[in-house]
């Protein structure tokens, strides 16, 4: 088996690749979005935040598995793996990274780092199944982007499957635009 990753899919690599038998397994869209405007997102539910801290690792890590576990290619990581994933990178930043609360209940999370520069990204963000659809995720970008902006950053980006497309439509709704396709190309060796 032979993997290629690329960063740039157009459709003359996406042609190249297949007339060398390959097959793209895997594909995620790169999104931006300029911090000089930032909507105000207005939802009916009472929201409080918690930010990320080492004591709130099992709270995340429990939105998180609830938020994709029924997703297609969700990886089962054991919290250990999860959180190194997260909170490992030395641009990770726990104070624009929040679980979302309705009452006691935790209902959706966001994660967040510095990318490059005046660049900020967000890692991952997710919604348990219960309360999707209710505002929580156009919330929680919305704040993570407004404290990247008074942070000095003028982007900021993430990545989304491109077999998400509930989570594309929020996104694009929020201001940000595809500015590229990246993914994963797959060969048997016959």
């Amino acid at each position: 088996m032979t993997n290629i990753k690329c960063e740039n899919i157009t459709e003359e690599i996406l042609q190249d690749y297949r007339q060398q038998g390959f097959e793209l397994v895997f594909q995620e869209y790169v999104m931006e979005h300029s911090l000089t405007d930032i909507p105000t997102i207005e939802t009916p539910y009472s929201l409080s935040f918690k930010s990320w801290s080492p004591s709130s690792n099992e709270i995340f890590y429990e939105v998180y598995v609830a938020s994709f576990r029924d997703r297609s290619g969700f990886p089962g990581w054991p919290i250990e793996k999860w959180v190194e994933w997260i909170s490992g990178d030395p641009d990770f930043l726990p104070d624009k990274s929040y679980i979302a609360k309705v009452k006691d209940q935790a209902v959706g999370f966001i994660t967040a780092a510095q990318d490059s520069g005046k660049t900020g990204f967000i890692i991952q963000a997710g919604v348990i199944p219960e309360w999707r659809g209710k505002g929580i995720a156009a919330v929680l970008t919305a704040k993570c982007l407004e404290e990247l902006r008074q942070d000095g950053m003028k982007s900021a980006g993430l990545h989304v499957n491109q077999n998400n497309p509930g989570a594309i439509k929020l996104y694009e709704r929020l201001g940000f635009k595809i500015i590229r396709k990246r993914g994963t190309f797959e060969r048997s060796e016959k």
